[in-house]
Order: C-alpha cells, then structure tokens, then sequence
C-alpha cells in the first residue's frame, strides 16, 4: 500500500484502503478500482490523497508523508491565492495546511 496525491492516481489502480473526505464519510470502498468518473468524484470532493494497493513484486518508490508535504502546501496556496491577502483566509490556509500535515503524518 502506498499513499499518493489524488492528481497522480489514475483509472485502474485499486484502493488499498476506504477514500474519505474530510467529514469522514465514505466516498468509496477498499478494494474499488478506480475509474475516471470516481477520481473526479473523490477531486469534487477535495480529496488530496489515496492510498493505493501494490502487489508485492511491484518497484515503486512509496512517496512518504515528508515528501507530500511540499506539494500538499503547494495545492494550498493555490486553493487560496485569490484570497490570501485578507488575515481572515490566510488563517484558514494556515489551519488548513496543519489539518492536512497532521492527517498525512499519522496515515
């Protein structure tokens, strides 16, 4: 099982675990095969990240948390940069980034 960021998942790949969005309610089920439909489902839903099963005789790289971290605060500021400059938002982003780094961290 390895956890990756939603933008590099595509159709075929299998979830190695549920995919939740950020009220914890079940968007899809272990074990689903993903599909074109389903990652734009899992996107309108703000996931940012899924974990994705790999058979054992697989040579992929397992991305660590660490890693993500950058890219997660990169997404971010996106989702923010219109709205940034006023306190109130660049709060939320702030507390929002530590929401996702905490999550990431303890996955």
């Amino acid at each position: 099982m390895r956890r990756i960021l939603l933008k590099d998942a595509s159709a075929g790949m299998s979830l190695a675990a549920d995919a939740i969005n950020a009220q914890q309610m079940l968007l899809l089920k272990k074990g689903t095969a993903l599909t074109e439909k389903s990652l734009q489902m899992l996107k309108s839903w703000g996931v940012e990240t899924v974990c994705i099963a790999q058979s054992e005789t697989e040579d992929i790289e397992t991305v660590s948390p660490a890693d993500n971290s950058a890219a997660i605060q990169e997404e971010l500021l996106s989702q923010f940069a219109d709205t940034v400059e006023n306190p109130i938002m660049a709060e939320i982003c702030r507390v929002a980034a530590d929401i996702v780094h905490e999550r990431t961290h303890s996955a």
